[in-house]
């Protein structure tokens, strides 16, 4: 552990930092892949086998028999999502009494290419048809979207990629390339006053 102090920063064990008289024990497997679907379950609302083991594809199996272990427990519920109904979908059975039951105003999302739903490509494509290219270490002249493009989701769609650039000195949000997807420029005005929020955001500090 280590803690800074001005510019310097000091280390101890671990066992004295917390003040131990001995060290707690470990988790087991089965408390690790509980956590890791509950944090997903908490996250996404709506999970996969793929979605819950994001990055570890070892540790599926494990993951796959609590789902169905829960499922029988009544705990969790199997859902199919239009669309991608090969896939098989998890979520609370209260995430699922809470759906609306008619059509929400659209909200607008400026989303960074870090957010969770971003970073989960292959659920980004099968939920909003939309594969995102992160392209800051991509060339110049091969750049699709930009630098460093936000995906713009409106209601239930991404709508387009914005790439953002913040100008410091001046205070002013700059857009270096805007790219529309399936024609939806007839939300250019909600974007616009998400931009406004987002960039007063940025500033607030300066």
């Amino acid at each position: 552990m280590s803690a800074r102090t001005g510019i310097e920063k000091t280390y101890d064990l671990t066992s004295r930092h917390f003040g131990w008289s001995e060290e707690p024990r470990p988790a087991t497997r089965r408390q690790v892949t509980a956590y890791r679907l509950d944090r997903a379950l908490r996250a996404q609302g709506l999970v996969s086998l793929d979605s819950v083991s994001h990055r570890r594809a070892s540790v599926k199996p494990e993951v796959h028999a609590l789902l169905e272990e829960r499922v029988r427990r009544g705990e969790l519920v199997q859902v199919r999502v239009r669309g991608v109904e090969k896939i098989a979908h998890w979520a609370l059975p209260q995430t699922v009494d809470a759906l609306p039951t008619s059509p929400l105003p659209p909200r607008v999302h400026l989303l960074s290419p870090f957010d969770p739903l971003v970073i989960q490509r292959k659920r980004l494509a099968a939920f909003f048809g939309y594969e995102h290219r992160f392209e800051a270490y991509v060339s110049r002249e091969k750049r699709v979207y930009g630098y460093f493009a936000l995906p713009v989701l409106v209601g239930e769609e991404i709508v387009a990629a914005i790439d953002l650039k913040a100008d410091r000195e001046q205070g002013r949000l700059l857009i270096q390339r805007w790219t529309w997807f399936k024609n939806r420029r007839c939300h250019r005005d909600l974007i616009n006053n998400e931009l406004d929020r987002f960039a007063r955001f940025q500033f607030s500090d300066s």
